[in-house]
């Protein structure tokens, strides 16, 4: 099977733009091509100006800057011949049949005999699209739907037809797997795939079931939100997301392309608010108005708004109800409720639609979970919500209202669920009353396989056996924060590692790697005066970290999520990190007014020392780090920060994490010796004299948090090595340690660190 290494993305929007800068983040040279507009001098422009947004904004598309130069713009008049060396075509032009008929058959000609062709369509079926290409082309020719933002949402949907070849289809989902890093879902060649399908009956019901209720959309959104694992968004902050106009178009799509007798039906009727919003401008995030705006006063002051689903006018924003803790898994049974009968009216039909599709639009019940899951960050997908909530409690409540209950909705009623098993063991009902494996891509591990008894447990860690002489260790701490009794536990399982295993990986199936050090028990023995206990989690930290370094056999940390504070010194004490590309990854102490004293101000020095070649350029460049307390979106900017090492590893699929990460730890297991102890020489006047006038551009910088410079020059201090001279790893964590304590025994540490407590925010002081 051909490798993938140059793609061509025509049409250079939203969308078309986003995926040509993933392609870029896997590695492919990428060709970005877009029409020539009316009267412009350049005739590029649209592709270049893609290019030139792919690096802004909170959440870039280019997972690194650096990565601009594997991007070429260009035009489809001028520039088609550079299709001819290309391995994948995309096509991300608009919804319209004819245009993307005319497109195929103008780049046709300059495509190789073996190029994969795709488009990205949501609504458009794939006969349609191949109706008129020659057989050729018909052969190579699929859908692959990504979902926005292309770079951050980790499903692809993959459509083929009766003419694809299996080893095309193949190419694109194996790429698409390993290389671009997503989830791919095979679904049947029907309108609106499975994510669309499903989720547009969602939003369709959630709109009219409050028109016809008097819900409004705050209650909505907080009832249909988190007590069903949905966004905090909730349903009409996503649909002004979306776009207002869009989903009215998306309403009648459906409704002509599905047959009149599909239950979808009736959730695309009585639905006039699309319509009516969008012919009054409002169409959601795009147009500044939608569901919800924000206004300013006549104070100026910035107001929250939400529409009146009614007269169409704003109000201000109101609180969402507050409801029980059980409500989402008790609703079903409150009929009578105002709140909990619209939470069935949507989430019914959802769940019941659900059941429908199978075997329509997907042949595993498990693939509608992660479409749902992936496609729309639900916690759970539907059937995983049907087994949470009982079937058979969903299947008599449809029957005692008198509406038809889908086939495998009835059979889960009888057998118990859809799921059963647990890890590698795990099944799925299917229609036919067979249980079949839950999808997975090739060679992937969890942490949730491995269901045997744990090899070494405490409340903070779980020691496991991946297999092949390599120990998974997971913390169980919630978000896996870090204090003293979880640094113990590490510490024990390092003895048990060299005591029965070949090696270990660092790593869970959860979210986070570490958001880092337990900021809640440090501010507590902050206030009650116990900063002795703070100076014993320092010195527990300091040990477990130099015995990670130093152990005898290989520790390898598979990051993801967020890697913060001790996270990241964890990180930095490991022989290799295989690193999710997003990875939030920080030494972020200064925010809370401390500074990295685990070993992370002396690991940064050390690392910045050997690639400068120079301890004052070293000390410059962890102080410009640490001061900042910089927090970078992802592995590749970790490498350039210096949180991780070019000889690190970046995975592009999340799921692959842990097997990429066992892989790692037996290569490096061969021949395997610790690192020599590690020393420094330092300058101490040297350094400070550097230093200085980077904290004098500090205080410049951060005038309205004076507090900032105070915490910056204790890190100074550390990285000057005190007073100088000849310093192993011990004498400089001592050196942390000792500003470490100087910070904590501040009010102006403590009231930094009860700020982000409450607020989850830094606090300027």
């Amino acid at each position: 099977m051909s490798t993938i290494n140059k793609v061509a993305v025509i049409g250079s929007g939203v969308m078309g733009a986003g995926i040509a800068a993933h392609f870029a983040n896997a590695g492919a040279e990428v060709v970005l091509l877009d029409i020539v507009p009316k009267d412009t001098e350049d005739r590029s422009m649209l592709a270049k100006g893609a290019v030139a947004r792919m690096t802004k904004g909170r959440a870039p598309q280019l997972a690194d800057q650096a990565y601009v130069s594997r991007l070429t713009s260009g035009n489809l008049d001028d520039d088609l011949e550079q299709l001819r060396d290309c391995d994948w075509v995309v096509e991300v032009v608009l919804e319209d049949l004819a245009i993307k008929h005319a497109l195929y058959g103008k780049i046709a000609p300059y495509l190789r005999d073996d190029a994969l062709l795709s488009s990205n369509t949501s609504t458009i079926p794939l006969a349609d699209l191949v109706a008129e290409m020659d057989e050729s082309l018909r052969k190579r020719f699929v859908i692959v739907h990504f979902f926005n933002p292309p770079r951050y949402m980790r499903l692809i949907e993959l459509v083929t037809g009766p003419d694809t070849d299996p080893v095309a289809a193949e190419r694109a989902r194996a790429f698409s797997d390993a290389r671009l890093g997503k989830t791919v879902v095979p679904c049947n060649d029907r309108p609106g795939f499975i994510a669309n399908r499903l989720g547009g009956l969602w939003m369709n019901a959630a709109a009219r079931e409050a028109v016809a209720r008097g819900i409004t959309v705050e209650e909505a959104d907080t009832v249909l939100a988190r007590p069903f694992g949905v966004p905090g968004t909730g349903v009409f902050a996503l649909m002004d997301l979306i776009g207002v106009d869009l989903l009215g178009k998306s309403r009648l799509s459906m409704r002509n392309l599905l047959e009149a007798d599909d239950p979808q039906q009736t959730h695309t009727e009585g639905l006039e608010l699309f319509d009516n919003m969008a012919a009054k401008g409002l169409a959601g995030r795009k147009a500044g108005a939608g569901f919800y705006k924000r206004s300013k006063d006549e104070n100026g002051k910035t107001v929250a708004q939400a529409v009146d689903l009614f007269s169409l006018e704003y109000r201000a924003q109101a609180k969402g109800p507050e409801l029980a803790k059980t409500f989402g898994v008790d609703f079903i049974d409150q009929a009578g409720d105002r709140l909990a009968d619209y939470a069935w009216s949507v989430m019914g039909p959802t769940l019941s639609y659900a059941a429908y599709c199978v075997p329509e639009i997907t042949a595993n019940p498990a693939d509608i979970d992660a479409a749902m899951e992936l496609g729309y960050n639900w916690r759970m997908g539907p059937f995983k919500l049907i087994d949470k909530i009982g079937a058979d409690k969903i299947v008599a409540r449809l029957k005692a209202e008198g509406q038809e209950v889908p086939p495998l909705l009835a059979l889960a009623a009888e057998r118990g669920g859809i799921y059963s098993g647990k890890g590698l063991d795990r099944k799925v009902l299917l229609p036919s009353g067979e249980q079949a494996d839950v999808p997975r891509g090739p060679g992937v591990i969890f942490a949730s396989d491995l269901t045997d008894v744990p090899v070494f447990a405490t409340d903070a860690v779980v020691l496991r056996d991946m297999g092949d002489g390599v120990a998974l260790l997971t913390i169980t701490a919630p978000n896996a924060a870090l204090d003293d009794l979880v640094m113990n536990g590490v510490s024990e399982a390092l003895d048990v590692v060299e005591r029965d295993f070949k090696a270990m990986v660092i790593g869970s199936d959860g979210y986070h790697f570490s958001v880092g050090a337990n900021l809640k028990k440090a501010l507590d023995r902050a206030d009650a005066g116990e900063l002795d206990l703070v100076a014993d989690q320092l010195a527990i930290g300091q040990a477990t970290m130099r015995k990670i370094k130093y152990a005898p056999f290989p520790v390898v940390s598979a990051a993801c999520g967020l890697a913060l504070g001790g996270g990241c010194e964890i990180l930095m004490h490991s022989d290799r990190v295989m690193a999710s590309l997003e990875s939030n990854i920080g030494l972020v102490e200064a925010n809370v007014g401390l500074l990295p004293a685990w070993g992370g101000t002396t690991a940064l020095l050390l690392r910045k020392t050997a690639e400068l070649g120079d301890p004052v350029k070293g000390a410059e460049a962890a102080f410009d780090v640490i001061s900042t307390a910089l927090m970078v979106g992802s592995a590749p900017m970790a490498q350039n920060a210096g949180y991780l090492r070019a000889t690190d590893g970046v995975v592009m699929n999340r799921d692959r994490l842990l097997a990429d990460a066992k892989a790692a730890a037996l290569e490096l297991a061969e021949g395997y010796a610790a690192p020599a102890k590690a020393e420094i020489t330092l300058d101490a006047t040297a350094i400070t004299v550097a230093l200085e006038s980077k904290l004098a551009a500090l205080a410049e910088a951060t005038a309205d948090a004076p507090y900032t410079v105070e915490i910056a020059r204790e890190t100074a201090q550390v990285l000057a090595g005190g007073t100088g001279g000849t310093l192993d790893e011990e004498a400089l964590h001592t050196l942390e340690a000792d500003g470490m304590m100087r910070l904590i025994a501040q009010d102006k540490t403590v009231e930094r660190m009860r700020h982000t407590m409450t607020t989850g925010k830094p606090l300027k002081n």
